[in-house]
């Protein structure tokens, strides 16, 4: 039985403060019963880079709450640091945190989402996924195979009426935890939360005829 029959299931994975917070809260003003995971805070606890961890808290999420219909992959690990400091845990890591957590949640998801009939899968990545700056040689080749691996996703399970989107998220996020890493950050520099989770929002909302595969979202006066 679900918890929570006559509304929509999004499930937020990765969730925290900032981004994750603000797609709980949009989602749930749109109607949608949200449920979250992450490695401590969430309603579902779990390391998005163990299998087993992912696929028993679907397995849970299923049992109390039925197939979701919408999953944002929201996991990362921010490495910023020269090449030759970088160590090979640090540089795996960080692979494991974008890639293989979205490679295990997929696998978890989609053959519920196909059974079902459909869903949404919508994966966050970064500017670094289309342009290694210096410094940022772990981040950038998780973020590179992320989004490669989104792109061949979309291209096998499209037909299957399976939506995955990848979001280019092209700017530092306002909150707190930017603000401690980037004293001089400024909100009209920064891409407000609830505004980045409007447009996660408005990808569901996207009729099969006219499908997105990739967006990026940045400030006004961001250069790219």
């Amino acid at each position: 039985m679900t918890t929570s029959a006559a509304k929509p299931l999004a499930v937020i994975a990765g969730y925290g403060e900032g981004l994750g917070e603000a797609l709980k809260n949009t989602f749930k003003n749109d109607g949608y019963h949200v449920v979250t995971i992450s490695r401590s805070g969430g309603m579902f606890l779990a390391d998005t880079t163990d299998r087993n961890e992912v696929n028993r808290a679907f397995a849970q999420i299923s049992a109390l709450h039925g197939t979701p219909d919408v999953v944002i992959c929201n996991t990362a690990m921010l490495t910023i640091e020269r090449f030759l400091s970088t160590t090979p845990a640090r540089f795996e890591e960080t692979w494991r945190r974008s890639v293989m957590s979205v490679f295990n949640i997929s696998q978890a998801v989609i053959p519920m989402m196909i059974k079902q009939g459909g869903g949404t899968l919508l994966v966050t990545g970064a500017t670094a996924g289309i342009r290694g700056n210096k410094n940022f040689s772990a981040f950038s080749s998780a973020k590179f195979a992320l989004r490669g691996l989104t792109q061949s996703l979309a291209r096998e399970f499209q037909p299957q009426r399976i939506h995955v989107a990848h979001v280019i998220v092209d700017g530092i996020l306002w909150s707190p935890k930017s603000r401690d890493r980037f004293p001089a950050l400024q909100h009209e520099n920064a891409i407000d939360p609830n505004e980045a989770a409007s447009a996660y929002l408005s990808l569901t909302k996207q009729s099969a005829s006219a499908w997105t595969q990739e967006i990026d979202i940045r400030p006004y006066n961001e250069l790219f």
